[in-house]
């Protein structure tokens, strides 16, 4: 059938096309008519990101979807969306993504599968990034050599993320265009291999774990112009001095890391960058140092020299211990501002910087343990996402003078408050998406939820800490009715099927179960697929946990 769409040219089309994410632009376009039909397959920049997508999307947008359109994809095996990549396998021929130019696998813990998709990579002609990251897998000389021979063979790839160094040891031939690199888990011996391979490298970005020795290195790849590194591990000044004497070309420098003292003096950073980076325009620092008696003005005073105030603009903080009176960390800001904050602020630790920071302005977490009068701040939180309430409340107006609720997504309960508190809380925090109740809050919140006669239709989210029984359950569907996921405990095999049954809006569950075992897998499968909650092995059963991805569709 004809439409007035039918006289638009392609290019015109394809630029509407690319404001759309794929769900509306298939719903909107797909089969309006033979010429939309042939200028939509035509269109190859369809950005897919699945992540925590819940299922009837991800069927609708997969049986409809051309290989050829896809060019940026994200998939996740993580709790929301367990099998998810198995499944995209199924369904779409990865082998035909003939325009994919970025890949993101998060979450993937099967080593077969993992080279299953990188053999229908091979020899492609337009991967420019990969990514394979939040990953636990032991991977074998043999799978880490065939990994490698796959990246050696994408001749566009020039982003790589990747969860650990040792595999990326075993390549035999160098990634020319590769010039950004990230390393999950990155040994410094592994590192200096890896370099041998990667001449063209421009970024790189490593997490060092704790049980690394020390390091000295003799060849750094001669355009390294951005180096992040996490260290989780003891570090020494010196072996900063002989890494960096190696980056000329270094425009950037991120360092976080627990050593020395040394590495809080601010005459020292300031001879290495101006004999070794002169190039350095972005610096950032976040140090935890071994015990001292240092003030705040003894670490930050020399940091307030034209040479970082004026050359570099860099402004630095400390985390100063009041109980020991001393420097507990320095940190730069706003790249390490720190993010979550107690209420009444903690007085064990302070904030401390010599030039005006609001540090205020970047906590996104906030943890109210008490509400004395009158209020200690000056003005109420206006960016808190997170607000974990520890204490009891007498009204929530002791809440509203300290932050702005209704920027609040998330609430957590660690406490037993009291039930008229909680009711206020929520009626006031009309924004919230996701509970977590914590164990000693558990008994507290069924009681609220049995005798308060209104349903909570905005949380999407529920964390449950504790233990739920078959009469809890009833009352958490009826009184959540929109609930998304859910994370509980339970005592009986029977309350998983009961849970899965009784929350119709659930698209996905974390179930902790003690008495899941591996004689319990396939009764648990086949109810899956006979009641239509999970009929395509989209679940993943452990000792004590089951997650599922469920067909809320079917199951309707």
């Amino acid at each position: 059938m004809a439409c007035i769409l039918d006289s638009f040219p392609m290019e015109v089309l394809h630029m509407i096309f690319d404001y759309l994410n794929p769900m509306d632009l298939l719903q909107a376009f797909d089969s309006m008519s033979s010429y939309i039909d042939t200028i939509l397959h035509s269109y190859s920049h369809i950005r897919l990101n699945c992540k925590a997508m819940n299922k009837s999307t991800f069927y609708f947008i997969c049986e409809r979807i051309h290989p050829e359109q896809l060019q940026y994809l994200v998939l996740s095996d993580d709790e929301h969306t367990p099998g998810q990549i198995k499944l995209f396998m199924s369904l779409v021929p990865l082998i035909h993504c003939m325009n994919l130019e970025l890949i993101n696998m998060i979450h993937i813990d099967n080593i077969n599968l993992l080279c299953l998709i990188l053999s229908h990579l091979e020899d492609h002609p337009r991967i420019q990034s990969l990514i394979v990251s939040d990953c636990c897998m032991k991977i074998s000389k043999n799978n880490s050599r065939y990994i490698t021979n796959i990246f050696t063979s994408l001749p566009s790839l020039k982003y790589l993320t990747f969860m650990d160094s040792a595999t990326l040891t075993t390549l035999q031939q160098p990634l020319l265009k590769l010039t950004h690199l990230k390393i999950c888990s990155c040994d410094w011996t592994d590192l200096k291999i890896i370099f041998q391979w990667v001449p063209n490298l421009v970024s790189l970005n490593i997490i060092v774990p704790f049980s690394q020795t020390s390091y000295t290195f003799d060849y750094i790849p001669l355009n390294l112009s951005s180096l992040v590194i996490e260290s989780q591990r003891w570090t020494l000044f010196s072996e900063v001095e002989n890494l960096l004497s190696l980056t000329k070309s270094l425009k950037r420098f991120i360092f976080e890391t627990n050593g020395e003292l040394a590495l809080l003096d601010a005459k020292r950073w300031e001879t290495l960058i101006k004999t070794n980076l002169p190039q350095l325009t972005e610096f950032a620092l976040n140090i935890t140092p071994q015990e001292n008696n240092l003030t705040g003005d003894d670490v930050l005073t020399p940091f307030q020299n034209t040479f970082w105030t004026n050359e570099k603009h860099c402004q630095m903080a400390c985390l100063i211990s009041s109980a020991a009176q001393s420097c507990a960390k320095l940190f730069s800001v706003p790249h390490f501002a720190p993010s979550d904050a107690w209420y009444p602020p903690n007085e064990y630790f302070i904030n401390y910087s010599i030039t005006p920071c609001a540090f205020d302005d970047n906590y996104k977490e906030l943890r109210v343990y008490d509400l004395p009068s009158p209020v200690l701040i000056l003005s109420p939180y206006k960016h808190i996402r997170t607000l974990s309430v520890e204490c009891s409340i007498d009204n929530i107006d002791q809440l509203i003078q300290i932050i702005s609720l209704s920027s609040i997504r998330h609430l957590t309960l660690a406490s037993a408050i009291q039930s008229i508190s909680l009711y206020d809380i929520l009626l006031a925090v009309p924004n919230v998406r996701q509970i977590t109740i914590g164990y000693r809050a558990m008994m507290r919140f069924i009681g609220w939820l049995s005798k308060n006669q209104n349903k909570c239709e905005q949380i999407r989210e529920l964390y449950l800490q504790d233990t739920v029984t078959g009469n809890d359950i009833d009352l958490l569907s009826k009184k959540l009715p929109k609930l998304e996921y859910i994370s509980l405990h339970v005592k009986e095999l029977d309350d998983i099927f009961h849970i899965l049954n009784e929350f119709y809006e659930l698209k996905s569950a974390t179930i902790h179960c003690k008495y899941i075992f591996k004689k319990t897998m396939t009764t648990i499968d086949e109810y899956l697929r006979e009641n239509n909650i999970c009929t395509d092995g989209t679940y993943c059963l452990k000792p004590f946990s089951l997650c599922v991805w469920i067909d809320e569709e079917k199951k309707r």
